[in-house]
């Protein structure tokens, strides 16, 4: 069975890995663009419908999906590459505290819960043949190179660690759960993307991979538009791993 016209629901296009997706999708004008996003995006093209909500707030997804059940066209495609995070994230392990590890927690892991939740029940009462990709990382694989961070102001922090662990294995657990309904669900976790970093970083980095090291956001595009593909079809519940060999 050939799958639908492709219609996207994009949380996080805003990013950088987000903004390479939605300026690689719009090559096609067939397509409709649903994008959620808190902060200001520009309309890449009038046939794009841009929400602003906070999704770390349940009536938000609640309302959003009530919105696009009404629509004439329904989304079969949500991907998920939002990286929700509160004010103090980023701290020392030994710094931590129980209000800010309870924020974080949920940001980074529990809105991918809860994205899942509406998505799926929503692909179950429209009969839609559903798609759902989220986005862990290979600090969600493998625990952080420390000896990358010596001596800089960085860290790779603990929440994001097990959050993004955590990501793979819901990926898995909704995956096997909705198999026999025609929904698939899978993840990715992509290598560091390239943003400015320290220089130093940059060469300890690289050094750990092949030939690239830091990636560019459209190293991923390709693999995003093969799993949102029928070609992926029989890919269901996995993990593909973007990093140029640095979790070797």
């Amino acid at each position: 069975m050939v799958m639908a016209q492709k219609k996207y629901l994009i949380i996080g296009s805003n990013g950088r890995i987000g903004k390479a997706l939605l300026k690689d999708l719009t090559k096609n004008d067939k397509l409709e663009i649903v994008t959620v996003d808190k902060s200001n995006l520009k309309k890449l093209s009038s046939k794009h419908t841009h929400y602003k909500i906070d999704i770390s707030k349940e009536n938000n997804l609640k309302k959003l999906f009530l919105k696009l059940h009404k629509s004439k066209d329904k989304i079969n495609q949500v991907i998920n590459l939002s990286y929700p995070k509160n004010k103090n994230y980023g701290k020392d392990f030994l710094h931590l505290n129980e209000k800010d590890l309870k924020d974080n927690l949920f940001l980074l892991l529990g809105t991918n819960i809860m994205i899942a939740k509406y998505s799926i029940n929503f692909f179950l009462k429209n009969k839609i043949k559903g798609n759902i990709l989220f986005t862990s990382s290979i600090l969600g694989v493998r625990a952080p190179k420390f000896n990358h961070y010596d001596g800089l102001k960085m860290i790779s922090p603990i929440e994001y660690s097990a959050s993004k662990s955590a990501i793979i294995m819901v990926t898995e657990y909704l995956a096997k759960k909705y198999r026999k309904k025609n929904i698939r669900i899978n993840c990715i976790s992509p290598g560091g993307i390239k943003d400015k970093q320290n220089i130093l970083f940059q060469k300890r980095y690289r050094d750990d991979c092949g030939v690239k090291g830091l990636l560019d956001p459209k190293d991923i595009i390709t693999t995003i538009n093969f799993l949102m593909d029928d070609r992926s079809k029989n890919i269901n519940g996995q993990n593909i791993i973007i990093d140029d060999g640095w979790s070797l």
